[in-house]
C-alpha cells in the first residue's frame, strides 16, 4: 500500500515531468529529455541498469539507442563489455515482445532462469551485472509500437506497483519525446531542402552572369586582335580564368546539393578517402562499428559527405599527414564520423581568436542545420581529429 508522502511525491513528479516536456521548444533537448527520463525511471526502482532500444519497422529488428549503469550514459560502442549490445536483433519470435504488443504493459522477469529469456545475447550483461531481476516496458507511440525499455534489478522481486505507475508514466513521456524529434527531424529536412532549392536558384544566376562577362571578354578580345594583341590575350586569358571558376562552381555545387545516394555513406567515405590516398600517397585505413539503419535519412547521408570531404581536403592542405584514419559508429539515434590525421595540426585556441577559416565553419553550420555537433581536437605537431555527430532519428 502506498503512504501519502511517497503519493505526493510521485504526483509531483509526474506533474514535473508534464511540465518539462511541455516547455521543450528546442529539439536539441528532446533526446537529453529521453535520457533524463530512463535515469530517473531507473532511480524510481533502484534499477543499476537500463536501456532503450529502437524498432526499426521495416526490418522488424531492435537497435540499442541508450545504456545506463549506474545513473550514467555510457557509450557502448567504445566499451568493448558492450559488445553484445552493438548488433540490431530479431523481435519478431520473442515470446516476451508478442506479450509486451499483447497487452501494452510491463512485463517482470527472472533473470536467473535462463532458459527462460528471450533475448539471449543479453545474459552477458545480466551476469556482469549482477541481475536477477528485469523489467520491460514497451515504447508506445498512437497505439503503435516504436520500441522497448529494459531494466535491470539486483532484487528477484518485481517494484511496487506506484513505482511501476510512475515509471510508465516517464517512459510514455520519452517515446513522445522521440516521436517529436523524428518530426523535427523531418521538418529540418523539409527546409534544408528548400534552401538548397534557393542556393541552386543563387547558383544559376551566377553562372549567367559569368557567361555574359567572358561574353563581353571574348567580344573585347576580338576588337584587339590586330590593333593590341597583348590586351586581346590578357582578356581571353580573364575569360578563361572566368570559365574555369564557373566549371568548378558547377562541380562543388552539384556534390554538395546532389550526392549519389545509391551509394551508402560509408562507401562514400572509402572512395574518398582511397583517392586522397590515391592523389597523396597517403596510407588511409577506415573502420566502420554497428551496422547502418536501412532508414538513414537523405540529409544525413549528405551532411556525413560533405563534412568528410571538407575534413579530408583541409588534412591534405594544411596538415601534410603521412597516415589518415576515418571511423563511421553507427547508433540508433546518432552517426559519430571521425576523421584523425598525423599531420602538422595548429592551435584551435589561435583560430577561434582569428575567427575560424571558411572550411571549418562549413563543417560546423552542416552539422549544426542537421541537429548534429561538430569538435575538432588539434595541437601544433601532433595532428587533427574532427568528430562530427549527426542523428538519424528522422524514419
Amino acid at each position: 500500500m502506498i503512504d501519502e508522502d511517497e503519493a505526493v511525491e510521485l504526483a509531483a513528479a509526474n506533474e514535473a515531468l508534464r511540465r518539462s516536456l511541455a516547455n521543450l521548444t528546442n529539439s536539441d533537448d528532446l533526446w537529453p529529455f529521453v535520457v533524463g527520463a530512463l535515469t530517473e525511471s531507473a532511480q524510481a526502482i533502484a534499477a543499476p541498469s537500463a536501456a532503450i532500444f529502437l524498432l526499426d519497422e521495416e526490418s522488424n529488428r531492435m537497435r540499442t539507442a541508450i545504456i545506463i549503469e549506474d545513473g550514467r550514459p555510457v557509450d557502448f560502442f567504445n566499451e568493448d563489455r558492450f559488445i553484445e549490445l552493438r548488433e540490431p536483433f530479431e523481435v519478431h519470435q520473442s515470446a516476451i515482445w508478442q506479450e509486451l504488443l499483447t497487452s501494452g504493459t510491463c512485463q517482470w522477469r527472472d533473470l536467473t532462469a535462463e532458459d527462460k529469456l528471450s533475448f539471449k545475447w543479453l545474459i552477458p550483461w545480466y551476469r556482469r551485472l549482477g541481475l536477477q531481476g528485469g523489467l520491460a516496458v514497451p515504447l508506445i507511440f498512437n497505439a503503435r509500437p516504436i520500441g522497448l525499455a529494459v531494466f535491470g534489478c539486483r532484487r528477484s522481486q518485481p517494484p511496487p506497483s506506484s513505482r511501476l505507475d510512475f515509471l510508465k508514466n516517464l517512459i510514455n513521456e520519452a517515446a513522445l519525446a522521440i516521436q517529436l524529434l523524428r518530426i523535427s527531424h523531418r521538418a529540418k529536412d523539409a527546409e534544408i531542402a528548400h534552401k538548397e532549392v534557393r542556393t541552386a536558384g543563387e547558383v544559376h544566376e551566377s553562372i549567367a552572369q559569368s557567361l555574359a562577362a567572358i561574353s563581353m571578354h571574348l567580344a573585347g578580345a576580338h576588337s584587339f586582335l590586330k590593333s593590341d594583341p597583348a590586351k586581346a590575350s590578357r582578356a581571353i586569358d580573364r575569360a578563361r580564368e572566368l570559365a574555369r571558376l564557373g566549371i568548378e562552381l558547377v562541380r562543388r555545387t552539384t556534390l554538395t546539393l546532389r550526392p549519389d545516394h545509391s551509394t551508402s555513406a560509408s562507401q562514400m567515405l572509402i572512395d574518398l578517402i582511397r583517392e586522397a590516398g590515391n592523389e597523396s600517397d597517403l596510407i588511409c585505413h577506415f573502420r566502420e562499428i554497428g551496422q547502418v539503419p536501412r532508414t538513414v535519412g537523405a540529409e544525413t547521408i549528405k551532411g556525413l559527405f560533405q563534412i568528410s570531404r571538407e575534413a579530408v581536403n583541409n588534412a591534405l592542405q594544411h596538415g601534410q599527414p603521412r597516415r589518415l584514419e576515418a571511423v563511421l559508429a553507427w547508433y540508433a539515434d546518432r552517426v559519430k564520423l571521425e576523421i584523425a590525421d598525423d599531420g602538422a595540426g595548429f592551435d584551435p585556441g589561435a583560430s577561434e581568436r582569428q575567427s575560424e577559416g571558411y572550411g571549418i565553419k562549413g563543417m560546423r553550420e552542416c552539422a549544426t542545420q542537421r541537429g548534429g555537433m561538430l569538435e575538432i581536437v588539434s595541437r601544433v605537431g601532433h595532428g587533427t581529429r574532427v568528430c562530427a555527430t549527426l542523428p538519424i532519428l528522422n524514419v
